[in-house]
């Protein structure tokens, strides 16, 4: 099974998808290598699906197109459990008022495998915010009131810890897809299954994969949807559990789809997230 990978957070508490994992350099979130050809939508290496294959068949066709794609638009809902340290940007940073013992995160964007680069709009517990992602530093906007010294629009963290966890690399989805526990057809071109975290360890070689599901529910359920090739056209995975754990949903779609249009804030618009 596939885990993600890190310690997933936005500055300590923008986390979508918590990632745990041994002390060393933290996973770079976007810039993937990815070494298969082609773009989901266009050109998959993946044989061409029939109403007779099995539905186990039909996900290792879909997991091996997944590993095709290039760009892909990028769906967050979750509730993930606050964490000690630095405050959510989003919020005024003396913080008058108690902080949520959960962080609401709903966001959406297209990320760019190839360069790197992603957009994300949307919320931080209600808060209207936007995320910026070039080779693995994030830049968060910051509203009135929020930065430390005038002028500055962007809180640049650099650790390579990722808000969105390993969701935003759809190689590893697709490690995390082969991982399944059970899966079944639920209608022509749609598969549902399950994915068991205690089961991780027999399925993927990386221990940093496997230990970065300790901050999701114990059973991931996901949804594949297929076109006529085999090749995924969404995913959907739905996380629901008790306990401290990420809860929510998170979906990738739009395979194919026009790159991010992302400028890197400039030096005089980003304060430094403190270290915490």
């Amino acid at each position: 099974m596939s885990r993600w990978s890190g310690s997933a957070r936005v500055h300590d508490r923008r986390r979508c998808l918590p990632r745990r994992r041994p002390a060393g350099p933290a996973l770079a979130v976007v810039v993937v290598a990815l070494g298969t050809a082609g773009a989901l939508g266009g050109c998959s290496s993946s044989p061409r699906a029939t109403a007779g294959e099995s539905a186990t068949t039909q996900l290792a066709q879909a997991a091996g197109g997944l590993d095709a794609a290039k760009t892909f638009k990028l769906t967050v809902d979750t509730r993930v459990p606050k964490s000690t340290g630095v405050p959510v940007t989003a919020s005024p940073l003396p913080g008058p008022s108690p902080e949520p013992q959960t962080e609401t995160i709903k966001m959406s964007g297209t990320w760019d495998v190839t360069t790197g680069l992603a957009r994300m709009d949307g919320t931080v517990n209600s808060v209207k915010t936007t995320i910026l992602s070039a080779s693995g530093v994030e830049y968060v906007s910051l509203t009135a009131g929020t930065a430390r010294s005038a002028g500055k629009k962007w809180l640049k963290v650099d650790d390579s810890d990722a808000t969105f966890g390993d969701f935003c690399n759809p190689h590893l989805v697709a490690q995390l897809l082969r991982a399944y526990h059970e899966v079944h057809l639920v209608s022509a071109g749609h598969l549902s299954g399950t994915i068991d975290s205690s089961e991780a360890d027999q399925h993927i070689a990386d221990p940093n994969l496997v230990a970065s599901l300790s901050g999701l529910p114990a059973t991931l359920h996901f949804d594949v949807w297929t076109d006529g090739s085999g090749a995924p056209t969404k995913i959907e995975f739905a996380l629901a559990g008790t306990g401290p754990v990420t809860t929510g949903s998170v979906r990738l779609d739009a395979f194919g789809t026009e790159a991010a249009q992302v400028s890197v804030p400039t030096i005089n618009e980003v304060e430094q997230a403190p270290v915490g």
